[in-house]
């Protein structure tokens, strides 16, 4: 199988190689996206993880934030898979038996899932800090059990350690 694909992209990969551009314009983009992605993500999800018991409009406020920024992640997600695939179908007979690839393939798995977790939860919170029944009081700490707000802190938590683990496994990556 590994041979076929390797004969399959065997002109991407040779056109590739001979060119001092594309490279270099494929590795920025993928870089870019990352970056991007990547930063917007840490940010908000820092801004989760920091927020602390308050009103129900301070967390509404804060699962907004989140939503309006996985707009931009997913984004860049996307740009990052279409300059991902490039750069592996470059050089596939290397990749696809690099232990090192697979654990930052597991890794954007794990950060794709976690992400519709998260959309899940955040739609959650706003659901539960909009829902006009849920009665705040200044003895109530916001929010209470029932609300979904630890699970979305444990999803950032995730969030920010899987953008680490794939810058990390990049930089090596980009070494073999």
């Amino acid at each position: 199988m590994l041979e076929t694909l390797t004969t399959l992209f065997q002109p991407w990969s040779e056109l590739y190689a001979d060119s001092a551009w594309i490279p270099t314009a494929i590795l920025a983009v993928h870089v870019l996206a990352l970056f991007a992605g990547g930063g917007i993500a840490i940010a908000a999800d820092r801004r989760v993880l920091l927020a602390a018991p308050g009103t129900r409009e301070a967390y509404q406020a804060a699962a907004e934030d989140l939503r309006t920024t996985h707009a931009i992640v997913i984004g860049a997600l996307a740009l990052m898979v279409l300059s991902g695939l490039a750069l592996a179908t470059s050089d596939i007979g290397t990749f696809a038996v690099s232990k090192v690839f697979w654990a930052k393939m597991a890794t954007f798995a794990v950060l794709i899932a976690n992400g519709a977790y998260m959309r899940r939860s955040e739609s959650r919170v706003l659901s539960a800090a909009t829902d006009a029944g849920v009665v705040i009081d200044k003895t109530t700490q916001w929010p209470s059990p029932h609300l979904p707000w630890a699970v979305l802190k444990r999803s950032a938590a995730v969030s920010l350690t899987a953008w680490f683990a794939m810058v990390l496994l990049g930089v090596v990556l980009s070494n073999i």
